[in-house]
């Protein structure tokens, strides 16, 4: 009648012939090990989901691909572990994998796929919808959606999930995130298109799954992180938990996605450009100002969602920073590294600065804070920092523990509206097969003020998504509504 007895349930046995590997020191992080990652595109044509399913377990089962298909474990000392088969089988295949045949149904027929959210016609920006009404479609009974479901299961770490309509389809990957980052993905998917178009001779091969490179980096560093005077403290965390905790854990929130169009974010760019142009926004700056599309699109975001803020507060832009390009002594330009390498920028200022100061104000900031924290040294300095919380491997929090902070992680590198998906066509075709929209949610936890920059679409429209407190959202929305350029 009652289950208080009940135990937990065990791991599959170890099969001898695995090659097991440790999980990286940097991929085993509290944010990597909890977060499951799906990303779903939308496709306007038919695939053919046994072609796309079969190429992506014969690119899982070549040498340095092989560790997507890992199963996950813990060994006894309670560290986690990838368990690579020697050899994928029926029994254990390579990824996971379910589709859905609604082939007698229309995409705009289907009741959440017909809420896939389409540019704004006014060319504003705007909210166009919310991720979480199409769950069902990123969601079935075996898709994982916690750590657990790993460990306790011989589900290998890559998923595929295809949804068939008459007129599209929809393809959703999904993974722990402590397995890639959005660049190994990038990778990733660049082989799968490969694979698809007969072209494996053109397949990179990864970087051995043992061959893990970050693992000497932050021991030595030579430098002090350049925000080490705004490092907090254990007790300041836990006092800024103590202040965010309803907000983060109990608090109603709202996902929403937001589409900024190409010409408006052009239009804010050049803007921006033009302000910092007539004046010298840094002492000593001699060459003309540059702030990128993300450096403004960032800005712009951050001071619509801090609108409410009080002047006096401190307001912390975090932004995750890829280390492939500062750590090329490591990384060989050729060979995948199908792993997390990635940290965080920030910048920190007062919300009155924010609020009411032009946005390239915050733009130059953002890109200044970009040149400061993003070298070789600065980044090892950041593993250093990493590296002090050995269990947790939590990312260090820089500002005052009273800082609203925010968080972005901008895939536009990852260029996932660039895969070309045509060859999987089930009617040949002559012109590429790009997603017509693309979202990426995660779980267990929804994370509040956590806002992921998906990419821009094919006519450079951007898209953002995220969760944030009910009513903040509705806020924002307002303030696109009645700003002016």
């Amino acid at each position: 009648m009652f289950n208080f007895m009940s135990k937990r349930p065990k791991a599959p046995p170890r099969v001898p012939t695995d090659t097991v590997v440790p999980v990286g020191f940097f991929d085993d992080t509290i944010i990597f090990r909890t977060f499951v990652l799906y990303t779903l595109f939308v496709f306007d044509d038919v695939l053919d989901p046994q072609k796309l399913r079969n190429s992506l377990e014969r690119l899982v089962s070549r040498p340095g691909w092989n560790k997507l298909g890992a199963r996950l474990r813990k060994n006894e000392k309670g560290e986690l572990e990838h368990h690579i088969p020697a050899s994928f089988s029926l029994h254990r295949p390579p990824i996971a994998f379910d589709h859905v045949d609604l082939s007698d149904t229309a995409f705009q027929d289907h009741p959440s796929a017909s809420h896939i959210p389409r540019p704004p016609a006014d060319g504003r920006p705007a909210i166009v919808g919310d991720p979480d009404d199409l769950s069902d479609l990123i969601y079935a009974p075996e898709v994982p959606k916690k750590l657990d479901d790993y460990i306790l299961t011989d589900r290998p770490e890559l998923g595929l999930r295809i949804v068939s309509f008459s007129n599209s389809t929809i393809v959703v990957l999904h993974w722990m995130h402590l397995s890639f980052d959005a660049m190994a993905k990038k990778s990733l998917l660049e082989a799968w298109v490969l694979m698809l178009q007969g072209r494996e001779n053109e397949i990179p091969t990864p970087l051995a799954a043992d061959e893990y490179v970050l693992e000497h980096c932050g021991k030595n560093s030579t430098e002090r992180h350049v925000l080490a005077d705004r490092h907090i403290s254990k007790p300041g965390v836990l006092w800024w938990v103590l202040q965010n905790g309803y907000n983060l854990m109990f608090r109603k929130k709202e996902h929403r996605m937001v589409c900024v169009p190409a010409a408006y974010l052009t239009m804010l760019r050049a803007k921006a450009l033009a302000e910092l142009d007539s004046q010298q926004t840094f002492p000593g700056q001699e060459k003309a100002p540059f702030v990128s599309e993300g450096d403004v699109l960032v800005a712009w975001l951050s001071r619509l969602a801090v609108a409410n803020a009080a002047d006096n507060s401190i307001i912390a832009v975090q932004q995750a920073y890829g280390w492939r390009p500062v750590l090329k002594d490591l990384i060989p330009s050729n060979r995948p590294f199908l792993s997390n390498c990635v940290g965080f920028l920030v910048t920190l200022m007062p919300a009155k600065d924010l609020l009411q100061r032009p946005l390239s104000h915050l733009a130059s900031h953002i890109r200044r804070s970009i040149k400061e924290q993003g070298s070789r040294e600065q980044v090892e300095a950041y593993m250093a920092l990493v590296r002090k919380d050995p269990s947790n491997k939590a990312p260090p929090f820089f500002g005052t523990s009273s800082m609203q902070l925010l968080m972005f992680s901008n895939w536009q590198k990852a260029n996932l509206y660039g895969i070309d998906l045509s060859a999987a066509a089930v009617t040949p075709r002559s012109t590429p097969l790009t997603a017509s929209y693309i979202q990426s949610v995660q779980g267990p936890y929804n994370f509040t003020d956590g806002l992921i920059i998906v990419g821009k679409d094919a006519k450079g429209n951007y898209w953002i998504s995220g969760y944030r407190c009910a009513g903040l959202w509705g806020m924002m929305e307002k303030q696109m509504a009645e700003e002016i350029i």
